[in-house]
């Protein structure tokens, strides 16, 4: 094949006309014989196949290694390449850079950047970097000399609006996270807020820019920013309460630090099927009386715009000034109110009657005075507080300290009770060794009352009792609780105590089961355990479930 024929034909297919292709053929000079003889050449390549791999093998070295791509230049507009220093910079930051000997710019500024392999991604930090963003505003105001003062003031006091707005947010809410974590805000909001600078955009930028005088970090301002959230959420509840087509209140008295006699106020209402209970105020109260606190209440709803009419529901504790039917706060609610129905608090009723169960049996009552000396002993003292732990360790018991029984909530005797109980031997062996070492009759007293059989019963009577009540309690305590499951649970749990008078009942199975531990310390047989159930259990658990009985009683769980 003639080689001539073979690139006139491929002339031919690029030409436009004929002429042109001729005149082509006429300039070409005649080939030599020998070429006759030559081969067809290999298959050509397509123009764009040959500029893709021109453009690859233009940013790759002989060995196959990346090179700078131009291409980069469309994405990143403040993007050059340095022949000189066969790296990539930043022009803009080079541009602005006002201190290049001391060559605090590092790669990108000062130095070539060369690291292709993870190049965009590099590009991508060095653009949200806070120089190059820095030097790109000074960029764009250096480029916007011809825009009108006024403009560009609208623009900067926009900026700020907005910077401001962020930053405040930032603060608001860093006052919210100390005091949903029951955090003292004076002390620790400072603190707070440097900790958010360090991780934080918008509150750094704000604090950056912001006088040292208008920081809004001071112990005034954290304040104010309390009270703000205190009203928004105030305000927020309140619309979702008057929306309510009827509600409930809950109120008790109480004593601040500061000895200020005060009336906390809960609300339950019903929203889409589901109820909602919301804490609401707190407000001091001039005098306690039932006409004051009546006038206190009243004023309240007048002023946060709550209708008593909607008013159906009443929970206070059962003192005279609250539940008296005559001039008691709920009689006087009522007049305003007729729908509404007075609830004694059923926690309180529960805790009313253990209280009472517990003073008429003088075994009980004992036992509850010689835990609260117990507590008292150890937690005053770090001293007698270490011998009792080094005692549990030699005798390789649990680490326990006593717990604190409650003075007005008895049921809080539950985890005292257990935490004896599990450390009874270790308690009575550090008090015995701490007396011959000290001589202090205190712990020779308290040593000589756990070593009574009545004392030692008592913590396993009470350790099967207690918890008992207090699971009536939690579930009297739930949120979504169902007013007439109430009566069942009632029953159930005086069935329970009920069982405690028998004479296999659990709690004397554990006691006599603990004998091996309990030798050192007393003896407890079968007579004794008689003895102790005619003449401590069985009062304390009859007079405990007559009066859960009475104060539950079905008239009273009908609303």
């Amino acid at each position: 094949m003639d080689i001539r024929h073979y690139f006139s034909a491929s002339t031919s297919k690029q030409s436009s006309t004929p002429a042109s292709t001729s005149s082509s053929s006429e300039d070409e000079e005649p080939l030599s014989s020998d070429s006759q003889s030559l081969e067809p050449p290999p298959t050509k390549r397509s123009l764009s196949s040959t500029a893709n791999y021109r453009a690859k093998s233009k940013y790759r070295t002989k060995s196959g290694q990346r090179k700078y791509n131009k291409k980069w230049e469309k994405q990143f507009l403040w993007l050059e390449y340095d022949e000189n220093y066969r790296g990539a910079f930043c022009k803009t930051c080079r541009k602005y850079d006002h201190h290049p000997s001391q060559k605090t710019g590092g790669a990108w500024i000062t130095k070539p950047f060369k690291n292709w392999k993870k190049a965009v991604e590099k590009m991508r930090a060095h653009a949200k970097s806070d120089t190059h963003i820095r030097r790109s505003e000074a960029e764009l105001l250096a480029t916007k000399k011809e825009v009108s003062i006024l403009e560009q003031l609208r623009s900067v006091t926009e900026e700020q609006r907005i910077r401001n707005r962020k930053g405040i947010k930032a603060l608001l809410r860093c006052t919210h996270f100390l005091a949903r974590n029951h955090i003292p805000h004076t002390t620790n909001f400072a603190a707070l807020v440097n900790l958010i600078v360090s991780c934080g955009d918008d509150l750094k930028q704000f604090t950056e820019k912001s006088a040292r005088n208008a920081t809004y970090t001071s112990t005034d301002s954290v304040s104010d920013f309390l009270e703000a959230l205190g009203l928004w959420v105030e305000e927020s509840q309140l619309k979702r309460l008057c929306k309510a087509p009827f509600y409930s209140v809950m109120a008790d008295e109480c004593t601040d630090i500061s000895t200020i006699e005060e009336l906390s106020l809960c609300f339950r209402w019903e929203e889409n099927g589901e109820p909602v209970e919301h804490f609401f105020d707190t407000i001091p109260l001039k005098k306690t009386d039932a006409a004051s606190i009546y006038t206190t209440l009243t004023d309240w709803f007048k002023q946060k715009g709550i209708q008593p009419t909607k008013l159906v529901g009443m929970g206070f504790d059962g003192a005279a000034t609250f539940s008296g039917v005559r001039t008691g706060v709920q009689a006087r609610l009522k007049k305003n109110s007729p729908r509404a129905l007075y609830v004694h608090c059923h926690c309180h009723l529960l805790q009313l009657a253990c209280v009472q169960a517990a003073n008429h049996t003088p075994g009980i009552e004992h036992v509850y005075k010689t835990l609260l000396t117990l507590w008292k002993f150890f937690h005053y003292s770090p001293k007698r507080a270490e011998h009792l732990k080094s005692v549990q360790r030699v005798l390789d018991l649990p680490e326990l300290k006593v717990t604190k029984p409650s003075d007005t909530r008895w049921l809080a005797h539950e985890q005292c009770v257990k935490a004896v109980k599990k450390s009874y031997a270790s308690i009575v062996i550090a008090l015995e060794t701490f007396y011959e070492q000290t001589h202090e009759p205190e712990a020779l007293g308290l040593n000589k009352a756990l070593s009574k059989k009545s004392t030692v019963m008592a913590i396993y009577l009470l350790d099967f009792v207690l918890p008992q009540v207090a699971k009536l309690s939690r579930c009297l305590q739930a949120e979504k609780l169902d007013l007439t499951a109430i009566s069942g649970l009632v029953d159930s749990t005086l069935q329970t105590l009920h069982e405690s008078l028998l004479p296999a009942a659990n709690w004397v199975l554990e006691l006599l089961d603990a004998q091996d531990e309990l030798q050192a310390i007393a003896i407890i047989d079968s007579e004794s355990i008689t003895s102790f159930q005619d003449k401590v259990a069985k009062p304390f658990v009859t007079d405990l479930k007559e009066n859960i009985s009475r104060r539950f009683s079905s008239q009273d769980m009908i609303l």
